[in-house]
């Protein structure tokens, strides 16, 4: 009963104007675009012409750690610091079935959760908070000057990989078993984001609390476990042991893999 209560409460619909969490507009800004991938392009564009880095917080308007985000950026003393280092622009992602495009731009095969932020080199388009990236889906639980410092800690790194890793060495072996799981993860979309729209309409449909909590456990675990194993390869590498193997999770099958709840 108690893990009921808290995902209605996760979920709850909040109205467009909500005057006692400061910008009435902060958390109404995960809004479809015309044309997505031309904004982004004018985003890194504006990036390098005022030598700042990209930041795209991907998110929607259903989600309550994506509306804390937005409002924690409205803050003054945040948003101009910010405003230094960045050019900011928020990608609606719907029910968890748009925009995933951006992602994958940038390398990111699949977004964990939401909200994602990506910051951006614009010259290099690399991502420069890969191994941070898991860390935003817990944003209600940050203070303002807590996301300040997790956005100003983001640095362009010299050493930063550019390309795709070697062919055969850990790195590769790393992007691969992500791939696999960011398929399964879409996979989880699919089947999900439909419910959650039903949800969000004033439904109760059949099997959604199970299939939510599922794809978010799973998603949460992944995201911290692919920085852990991208770690322990960048030391086996420095001390010569890339031989070495990797030992990589397994997680449980979603109930619509086994159909032991779909009944397929």
């Amino acid at each position: 009963m108690l893990k009921r209560f808290l995902m209605l409460l996760f979920l709850l619909p909040v109205a467009p104007v909500v005057a006692e969490e400061g910008n009435d507009a902060a958390g109404n800004v995960y809004l479809p675009l015309e044309n997505t991938m031309a904004a982004v392009n004018a985003t890194l564009a504006e990036a390098r012409d005022t030598q700042r880095q990209a930041l795209f917080v991907m998110g929607a308007h259903w989600c309550h750690d994506s509306r804390a985000l937005a409002r924690n950026l409205a803050q003054e003393e945040v948003a101009g610091e910010v405003g230094k280092r960045f050019v900011v622009r928020f990608i609606d992602v719907g029910f968890l079935e748009d925009n995933f495009d951006v992602n994958r731009r940038f390398g990111l095969p699949v977004i964990f959760g939401t909200p994602t932020v990506l910051a951006v080199d614009p010259a290099t388009e690399a991502l420069l908070n890969r191994d941070t990236v898991n860390i935003w889906p817990n944003a209600a639980t940050m203070s303002a000057a807590e996301t300040l410092a997790h956005l100003t800690a983001i640095e362009a790194d010299p050493q930063l990989p550019s390309g795709k890793p070697e062919p055969g060495s850990l790195l590769a072996s790393i992007d691969r078993f992500e791939l696999e799981q960011s398929r399964r993860i879409y996979r989880g979309f699919s089947v999900v984001g439909p419910l959650l729209a039903a949800f969000k309409a004033g439904e109760d449909p059949e099997q959604f609390e199970a299939y939510w909590q599922q794809l978010g456990a799973m998603r949460s675990q992944l995201g911290k476990d692919l920085p852990r194993l991208r770690r322990e390869a960048r030391a086996m590498t420095a001390a010569g042991t890339e031989g070495g193997a990797l030992e990589f999770p397994v997680y449980a099958p979603f109930d619509w893999e086994s159909g032991e709840l779909a009944g397929e």
